[in-house]
């Protein structure tokens, strides 16, 4: 089941949605979707994470 993210890059708010399935975050958000494994960090942080990086990608682009 998919949660909610919410997240700010360069003063700008957006939310998305996350979620875990077999050691791994998946986001998805209106920039795009991206996975990575769950490591030492909670899935929160790194969807964030993973979300900003989406967000700022869309911006350079």
């Amino acid at each position: 089941m998919a949660k909610a993210v919410s997240f700010t890059y360069d003063n700008d708010r957006s939310v998305g949605s996350y979620q875990t399935k077999g050691g791994m975050v998946s986001v998805t958000t209106e920039f795009g979707t991206k996975s990575a494994a769950i490591g030492g960090s909670p899935p929160l942080v790194i969807a964030r994470m993973l979300a900003r990086e989406l967000m700022q990608a869309a911006k350079f682009t």
